[in-house]
Formats: C-alpha cells, sequence, structure tokens
C-alpha cells in the first residue's frame, strides 16, 4: 500500500513553520483539520460538525485560519486518497503489507540501520504528523516511508500473534525488540500513552485531545533523537467514529466511519 506521502508531507511543512507552538496545541490543529476533512467526505450531521467546530473555538484565533485554509487542504487531500485506498484494499495486503516477515525484509532493505526504536501503542497519523513537524522544526530531517504495516482488524493482537512464528511472546514490547534486532538498533521503546486515553470508556474527541499529553510523549523520543537517529512506528491507528451522540475515538472498528486510521501502521525516520 502506497500512501498519499505529499499531501502527509505538505501537512508537516505546514505545521512545522508554527515554530514553538505547545506541542498540546499543535496536536490540536493537526487532528482537527484532519477530522474536519474527514467529516466533509463522510457528510457528516449538523451536530457532528458543531462538535468539531467547537473544539476549534478552543484553539488560539491567530492558528485557527490553518484549519480552514493550507493545513486543511492538506488534510482534505490526504483523507480523500486515503479513503480510496481503504476501500480498494484486497487480498493482497494480507500476503504483504499485513505480514510482519515482509515489514521486516522492507525495512532491512529501506533503511537499513537506525539508533533507536519507537512503537506508540495505537499511534495514529495525527500523532505521526504533530511529532514529526516538532522534529522538523527543530532542524532535524524526517522521513516517512512509503509503505506501512497493514493491520486489517485494527488492534494489537493482529501484529503480536505473528510473533509466535520468531519464536516471541505475543506481547507488543517483543515486537519493539524484533524491529531492534532487524535494523541493529541500539535501544527500544514502547509507548502506551495513546492507547491508555483511546480505552477510557466514552472517549470522545474532546477527551481524547485534552487527555493526551503529546509534550510527554515528544520528550521521551527527543531524548534519543537529540543523539540518535530514530524510527517511530505503531501496531495500529485508532478511528474516528459519529453516532447520534457525537465523535469518539476507538480502534479496531468495524463499521463505517468517518476516519478509519486503525488498520494502518506508518514508519517514520527522524535523523
Amino acid at each position: 500500500m502506497r500512501f498519499p506521502l505529499s499531501s502527509l508531507y505538505m501537512m508537516i511543512k505546514t505545521a512545522s513553520k508554527l515554530g514553538e507552538l505547545p506541542l498540546q496545541i499543535l496536536h490540536k490543529i493537526v487532528f482537527c483539520s484532519l477530522i474536519k476533512a474527514a467529516l466533509l467526505t463522510y457528510n457528516a450531521s449538523n451536530m457532528q460538525r458543531a462538535e468539531i467546530e467547537k473544539i476549534i473555538k478552543g484553539i488560539p484565533a491567530s492558528y485557527r485560519a490553518l484549519i480552514n485554509g493550507k493545513l486543511y487542504l492538506s488534510a482534505l487531500k490526504f483523507v480523500k486518497s486515503f479513503n480510496d485506498l481503504i476501500k480498494n484494499a484486497k487480498e493482497p495486503f494480507i500476503l504483504k503489507e499485513a505480514n510482519i516477515h515482509y515489514i521486516l525484509d522492507f525495512l532491512k532493505e529501506t533503511v537499513g540501520k537506525v539508533g533507536v526504536i519507537v512503537v506508540l501503542d495505537c499511534g495514529s497519523i495525527p500523532e505521526l504528523v504533530t511529532l514529526t513537524s516538532r522534529f522538523a522544526s527543530l532542524n532535524h530531517h524526517t522521513t516517512i516511508l512509503n509503505k506501512a504495516f497493514i493491520n486489517p482488524k485494527g488492534v494489537t493482537a493482529f501484529l503480536t500473534e505473528q510473533l509466535t512464528a520468531f519464536n516471541r511472546k505475543t506481547f507488543l514490547r517483543q515486537y519493539a525488540q524484533l524491529l531492534k534486532e532487524t535494523l541493529n538498533a541500539k535501544a527500544y521503546i514502547k509507548i502506551s500513552t495513546i492507547d491508555l486515553v483511546a480505552h477510557q470508556q466514552g472517549v470522545t474527541i474532546e477527551n481524547f485531545l485534552a487527555s493526551l499529553n503529546m509534550l510527554k510523549i515528544f520528550d521521551q523520543i527527543n531524548h534519543f533523537a537529540k543523539q540518535d537517529s530514530v524510527l517511530i512506528t505503531s501496531d495500529h491507528g485508532y478511528d474516528i467514529i459519529a453516532d447520534e451522540h457525537g465523535l469518539y475515538v476507538t480502534h479496531g472498528y468495524k463499521g463505517e466511519c468517518p476516519l478509519n486510521l486503525s488498520k494502518v501502521a506508518l514508519f517514520a525516520i527522524i535523523d
């Protein structure tokens, strides 16, 4: 599966120019741009649109224009292309990008060696764009690889159950260690922050944004990025679902929803 990287890079380029904007606000801007774009393509209700607009009003006025302008347009382009990819995804992905063996071979060929592995449990595209944007603003070179791990079920078990083929226990930390060994890295870490927030009962998008400590996640990664190259990935992303009560964050959602990001885990390199 080849991602619409040009629109993602445009989002990163735009967001990276926001300088020292607090991570929490930067994440909210990126998140809202993607959700607003997704709601347009989903033909959401007025109530659901009003929910995201309410959150946008909480962003400093000087940055709101981005969510109606350049960042939003890049997000809209990405969402449309991404939805087409997911809609057209067929069985070949089960044999390729959904197979850890294939992904490891791809990483060995494409990356070769990296300093540190970071696995974000439930890390999704809004977090990846936010993090790479901030690292780019700090003059790091950032690269998003053109293939992703495909997780058709959008749950950790789909990935971890494959670890038995490598004589490993079915824990996400074991996947991080496998990546470390494959890419001759010096260290690895697994960060569970996003998954813990996403699993809160009835987590609305407002509560998700308020509860997720992006600065903590960034600082954990930046500790290594200051001195070495870092590969950031995840086991799956999350979905934004819309019902008569509003908008919610979950993963592994089986129905139709505005944004079905739980099926993919991107790979980003920070140099």
